[in-house]
């Protein structure tokens, strides 16, 4: 079984830039089907992080990277 990671969140974000929660969790954005429950954790991780933002009031929520999530999923990608 494969587990969305915060490198999976951030290759997906960088790829697309924004994203609804909706096409967030579709298994042809992030390559699997995400558990609900870890995927808005490991949201709510990067925000903290100041690597995505949630847009200011769009419906459904909306994400959107940042240049520190950009920066950050560069490293990952170059680390492995």
């Amino acid at each position: 079984m494969t587990f969305v990671t915060r490198q999976i969140l951030l290759a997906t974000l960088s790829k697309h830039e924004t994203l609804t929660i909706d096409d967030i969790a579709k298994p042809e954005n992030l390559g699997l089907l995400p558990d609900i429950n870890l995927l808005n954790y490991l949201l709510h991780q990067l925000i903290i992080r100041g690597h995505i933002l949630i847009l200011n009031g769009a419906k459904p929520t909306t994400y959107t990277i940042t240049k520190e999530g950009i920066e950050e999923n560069n490293r990952l990608l170059n680390h492995h």
